[in-house]
């Protein structure tokens, strides 16, 4: 049976190895007659190496790509005739140009091999080979009997060919083949051979990439999904095991609600080609009380700062099995702006108001309309080599993707996608990993980044660098220069920024210092100094080191404290120099630049109060509204109300009673408190006295010179305080002062209840002379009655 070319070929991306399986393919078809055995073609001839390598290729048609134990005896069978011919080509027993061609490094590129390789088998020929081929390998040879073969052959060459006939039959079967075997005719078997590999192996066949991470092996705390925070407000994404899915030793995740609501998840976000078709995967089965599950691809452009631009419904309203796992394909086509998506899986929620689950696992989305064997995110699968001692070489014109490896370095590159995926991927480096650019789409665990290199400045005594993410979730910020040194602290519900002074004039070594802390609660400003240099950043400006602080709280508004600590107003654009207020840490009002008024209203043309804070004193304070100060009312209107009726007291500060000056009083009624119990020394008042005191008083008419020709003559007594020698007599009891002496009025009480001294003492004379004028009466009577008697 020939298997010469029986060579499995599995395309990847870089193309490499379907470089290397032509160049294989090629050197056997044109060399081995049957790969049998080795000893076969040590002594068949040139032409019958021709005419077998002919039939060999249609029946390479039905076996070419089939995964087997038989396709590793064709192999091996292939890669001992390729050793056989090559030694032939190297000592000069070949001199085909194509040959040497191949021998020296031609450049054979991807375009060269689908260019010859199209017409030799069609794909729907090599789909029917290859089921029919893949299924009578299955039937022929299992693997016991393969290994039986195996042995038996490995005796037969040893007993038939021994190591000098084997070393006569390679010299004969190259010299064979060079004189049989025509450059003509290898070019056609080269045009055959490509066209054999481009029909059975497409890219498709070979992209076995998932671009979904954390699409399995779940574990907790969970990575890679996330609840959506809507829908059933009993919703829950739990990781968990069932005997459905790999006898329960497998992890899936759990969608829960017993609500009639939604309960989401989302995958993390991976990135998409535009306009390119994709198939997805997954495994699923629920409890019998779900609605539905709901399979979506949520996709945005770059740039988008939506959750998501697109949606792609890849199953709606999906009853899935309660009583076993099973797998959901479908197939679709990205539009023109899907530059990134996500996965989110519903369960609808539950037909009962009971507990409802979905589970599912193993998510897949790969390239193609074919879905391949699952594969965890990024694993590839499908690569396949040739043997490994085929030298193969590509120039860089004909190079798509390349795998260089050199003394001390290795190169790998690829045109589009490469992907590392393992459990755990190990970098062992004494060295730094230098990564230029990184989309990292999982989780990057217990480690510290650090962004470029040392700060090289001399305070960098702690060896800060520009940018570290730490491992416990801090991510820091820091900057020197010849004046300060700042650092940013970022870490969970807090951002903190440090200045540290890197020079001082204080005699004391102490340094001027600065922290603001922005927490979810309140917003914290330090003004302080450290105790010398603090390049670690590492003193509080607490206690003692502590100057002032601003703190800015939702829950307790606004607290200054220090020295310096104040609201500033420096007003408009308009004001070249500084002009509004200021607001002290005691809360008072001072005025800031040319600032003299200071009001509060509805705008400047409708001010509610104005208050004059010159220095001068100019500015005066004004209510251009009615004032109310408890009971007590002032208005616009010159009225001063008693809010509760009750009588207006003018008093001292000691709470006795004020003077009050005034022109006109227009009273109803007047009222003296003249209690006893308010009263020592009393006496009673010698009413002569006073009335003298009263006639000795100097009335006089006048107008005060404030007043107008309307205005009434007046009349009262007067206060000489022109004249030293007094011309106007007015007895100094009915004077009033005020409190620094200086005559000021007369004294209307004392004088009111003198006068009233004086009509008790008149009236006292008016009843004696009324005594006096009824006995002078009778006595006129009694003579009245004489002269008539």
């Amino acid at each position: 049976m020939a298997e010469s070319n029986a060579t499995q070929v599995i395309l990847t991306d870089d193309g490499l190895k379907i470089i290397k399986a032509q160049s294989t393919a090629d050197t056997a078809a044109s060399q081995a007659g049957n790969a049998d055995s080795a000893a076969l073609i040590a002594q068949s001839t040139a032409n019958a190496a021709k005419s077998v390598a002919d039939s060999n290729y249609n029946y390479a048609n039905s076996e070419i790509a089939v995964q087997s134990n038989a396709t590793a005896k064709a192999q091996s069978t292939a890669d001992n005739a390729f050793s056989q011919a090559t030694t032939a080509i190297d000592n000069g027993k070949v001199t085909s140009q194509a040959v040497t061609d191949l021998k020296d490094g031609s450049e054979l590129t991807i375009a060269d091999l689908e260019n010859g390789l199209a017409t030799k088998v069609a794909n729907s020929d090599y789909a029917s080979y290859k089921v029919q081929t893949a299924s009578q390998i299955a039937q022929k040879v299992d693997n016991g009997t393969f290994s039986a073969y195996q042995t038996t052959t490995a005796d037969l060459i040893a007993q038939k060919v021994a190591t000098s006939d084997f070393s006569a039959y390679q010299a004969t079967t190259a010299k064979e083949i060079s004189s049989k075997v025509e450059s003509s005719d290898f070019k056609t078997y080269q045009t055959q051979t490509a066209d054999m590999i481009a029909s059975k192996v497409s890219k498709k066949d070979a992209n076995n990439v998932n671009l979904i991470p954390y699409s399995s092996h779940f574990t907790t705390p969970l990575t890679g999904w996330t609840l959506m925070d809507w829908g059933a407000t009993d919703r829950k994404l739990l990781v968990t095991t069932h005997n459905f899915y790999q006898n329960g030793t497998g992890a899936l995740l759990y969608l829960n609600t017993a609500q009639n609501g939604t309960a989401a998840a989302g995958s993390n976000r991976f990135p998409l080609s535009p306009n390119t078709t994709y198939t997805f995967q997954f495994k699923a089965f629920a409890s019998s009380n779900v609605v539905g599950a709901n399979v979506y691809l949520l996709t945005r452009t770059y740039g988008s700062t939506n959750d998501y631009d697109i949606v792609h419904g890849l199953f709606t309203n999906l009853v899935t099995s309660p009583s076993h796992i099973d797998q959901y394909t479908v197939t679709f086509t990205t539009g023109a702006n899907d530059n990134e998506g996500y996965i989110r899986v519903d369960n609808i929620g539950s037909n009962n108001s009971a507990s409802s689950g979905l589970f599912f696992t193993e998510l897949k989305l790969e390239l193609g309309g074919v879905a391949t064997p699952y594969v965890y995110g990024g694993q590839d699968s499908m690569i396949s080599q040739m043997s490994d001692d085929i030298n193969l070489r590509v120039t860089k014109d004909g190079l798509i993707d390349q795998i260089n490896i050199q003394a001390g370095n290795t190169l790998i590159s690829s045109s589009g996608q490469l992907t590392l995926a393992a459990d755990t991927i190990y970098f062992d480096t004494k060295k730094p990993v230098i990564i230029p650019s990184a989309n990292i789409t999982g989780t990057l665990n217990g480690k510290t980044i650090h962004g470029g290199n040392v700060i090289n400045d001399v305070n960098n005594t702690a060896k800060f660098y520009p940018t570290t993410i730490s491992s416990d979730g801090h991510i820091y910020t820091t900057g020197f220069n010849s004046a300060d040194a700042m650092q940013t602290d970022l870490s969970t519900g807090s951002l903190t920024t440090k200045y540290r002074a890197t020079n001082t004039t204080s005699s004391n070594n102490q340094y001027e210092a600065y922290d603001a802390t922005i927490q979810a609660d309140q917003i914290v400003l330090l003004a302080g100094h450290t105790n010398g240099k603090d390049m670690s950043f590492s003193q509080s400006l607490t206690g003692g080191n502590q100057d002032g602080y601003v703190l800015i709280s939702p829950l307790d508004g606004l607290t200054l404290h220090g020295d310096t600590q104040q609201i500033t107003f420096n007003g408009t654009s308009d004001d070249v120099t500084p002009k509004g207020i200021i607001i002290t840490p005691y809360g008072n009002i001072n005025p800031n630049g040319t600032q003299n008024i200071w009001y509060v209203g509805n705008g400047p043309t409708m001010k509610t109060a104005s208050f004059g804070i010159d220095g001068s004193g100019a500015n005066n304070i004004q209510f251009n509204r009615s004032l109310d100060i408890g009971n007590f009312n002032i208005n616009t209107y010159h009225t001063i109300t008693s809010s509760d009726n009750g009588p207006i007291h003018f008093n001292r500060a000691n709470g006795s009673s004020v003077d009050i000056f005034a022109a006109t009083v227009n009273y109803t009624s007047l009222v003296k408190s003249s209690l006893l119990s308010v009263k020592k020394d009393v006496k009673k008042a010698d009413t002569a006295y006073w009335a003298q005191l009263v006639n000795s008083i100097d009335l006089a008419t006048y107008q005060y010179k404030t007043d107008d020709n309307t205005s009434h003559l007046r009349l009262s007594s007067i206060v000489d305080d022109v004249n030293v020698t007094k011309q106007w007599q007015l007895p100094d009891v009915f004077i009033s002062r005020d409190e620094n002496g200086k005559l000021s009025g007369v004294d209307d009480s004392v004088l009111l209840n003198a006068t009233l001294a004086t009509v008790q003492e008149q009236q006292k004379q008016i009843d004696q002379l009324n005594g006096h004028n009824m006995e002078l009466e009778a006595r006129l009577n009694k003579l009245e009655a004489k002269l008539n008697g």
